[in-house]
């Protein structure tokens, strides 16, 4: 919460009653018009009615509320943030007031204006929603408070100066929301698939009743003997192994998409760190070590692996206000990055976009050479356009060739699949909303498997 400074501006402006009452002076200039007593009369009635807006105007500026905003928590990228604005009316007599914030640049407030009485010596907290467009820094600025008189000839605009930076975080509510489930036991609640382990990778750690969808090789005979019933054994799932979540950032990520059910379009980047940040609090709550890198021509940020809540925060530094670059994705730098900075078996997880089998190809022969010591995964998102355009009915010429273009483009994206599969490279493709979860699954699938 930031207190707002205790500068103000004022100035008093026409109310709103005043251009009606003007108008009823306008019958009386035509009459007597050959005297011009009419013309006089209406003349002396407005400017009676302007002074009659200054003098209310002017002594309105003193009954000004004291204002201030106040930014509870994070502010995320794509989610609805309320900002509250508090006021205290100072004075022995209720005032009226509109309240208008000075907002960043792209953002919309809902309401745009917020209209209350405030009773004498009274204190109110109003509030309004804001969604931000994008990550990053963004700025606030001056409360602006509009006091309105009784008689509603004038009126005194009071700015007080609110100058404030803040940062707009990527959506990390899905790890609220898996953190959530995770303490109450029901992970399939938010789509996350329990995957039983297959023993044999990890240490022994207890014995449980049979359940289903557990491995025959995992099944106790003795203690299933001796207690009459089917027994499991439960093994441990290896901790401190590494995973390197790493994010491409160049031109072709700075599409904007919207999720199903979403109507605020985001970049494919913002979807993928939103991603990228769940499984890396999942990662971290396994106890393992997570670290992350951006890039695109060159390698942009990296946070080298690590543990624990601090961790998160690192990664969450790094990722938040990571652009789009207007550049070429170079495949060869990333892996000499990888092989210079991580020489440590890790689950590389990473996240791109596959267009065509063209700009496909180096990144298979590239993480290929990963392959030997890492297990590369390529995450991706389903490109839910040409899905549509390629199914949709056909009436006219044009659209029978937007849906040839779009059964064309589909086909190369099966056929770049079937390239990194061929290769042994791990493929996650899903909807923009649900990548977040498709992601995660197939880390505990493979932490199941003990495939790392």
């Amino acid at each position: 919460m930031k207190e707002a400074p205790s500068s103000k501006e004022a100035r008093w402006v026409f109310g709103g009653r005043l251009p009606a009452l003007a108008a009823l002076g306008l019958p009386v200039a035509f009459l007597d018009a050959g005297t011009g007593l009419g013309l006089a009369t209406a003349a002396v009635y407005d400017a009676a009615l302007v002074l009659g807006a200054f003098v209310e105007g002017r002594s309105l500026r003193r009954d000004a509320p004291t204002v201030r905003r106040e930014i509870g928590g994070r502010l995320m990228l794509g989610a609805q943030n309320d900002i509250t604005i508090h006021l205290e009316n100072r004075t022995a007599r209720a005032v009226r007031v509109v309240v208008r914030d000075d907002l960043p640049a792209g953002w919309v407030a809902d309401p745009p204006e917020l209209k209350l009485t405030l009773p004498p010596h009274a204190r109110r907290e109003v509030s309004y929603a804001v969604v931000p467009p994008a990550r990053g820094k963004a700025s606030f600025g001056d409360l602006h408070v509009r006091v309105m008189g009784r008689a509603r000839l004038g009126a005194a605009i009071v700015t007080t100066s609110a100058a404030e930076e803040v940062r707009v975080y990527p959506n990390i509510l899905g790890a609220r929301r898996y953190d959530l489930a995770a303490r109450l036991g029901d992970l399939r609640q938010v789509g996350f698939r329990q995957i039983r382990s297959s023993g044999g990778g990890g240490e022994f750690e207890q014995l449980r009743e049979y359940a289903g969808g557990d491995s025959f090789r995992d099944v106790d005979w003795k203690s299933t003997a001796k207690r009459q019933r089917p027994v499991t054994r439960v093994y441990r799932q290896e901790r401190s192994q590494q995973v390197i979540i790493a994010v491409d950032a160049g031109r072709m990520m700075a599409t904007r998409l919207t999720a199903d059910g979403d109507h605020t379009a985001i970049s494919k980047l913002d979807h993928a760190i939103n991603a990228a940040l769940l499984v890396a609090w999942v990662a971290l709550q396994k106890g393992d070590r997570v670290g992350v890198l951006v890039f695109s021509d060159v390698v942009r940020r990296f946070v080298p692996p690590g543990r624990g809540s601090v961790q998160y925060r690192r990664i969450l530094e790094a990722l938040y206000d990571a652009p789009a670059e207007k550049t070429h994705v170079d495949f060869r730098r990333f892996v000499e990055f990888i092989k210079l900075r991580v020489p440590k078996r890790a689950l590389l997880m990473m996240f791109t976009d596959l267009v065509d089998e063209t700009q496909a190809r180096p990144l298979v022969d590239h993480l290929s050479l990963l392959r030997r010591k890492h297990l590369p995964v390529c995450v991706t998102m389903e490109d839910r356009i040409a899905r549509d355009l390629a199914t949709m009915p056909v009436t006219t010429g044009r659209e029978a060739y937007r849906r040839a273009a779009a059964a064309d483009l589909l086909a190369e994206r099966r056929g770049t699949a079937a390239h990194l599969r061929k290769n042994a490279i791990d493929l996650v493709e899903a909807p923009p909303g649900e990548l977040s979860v498709a992601t995660v699954n197939k880390y505990l699938e493979i932490k199941a498997r003990n495939r790392l």
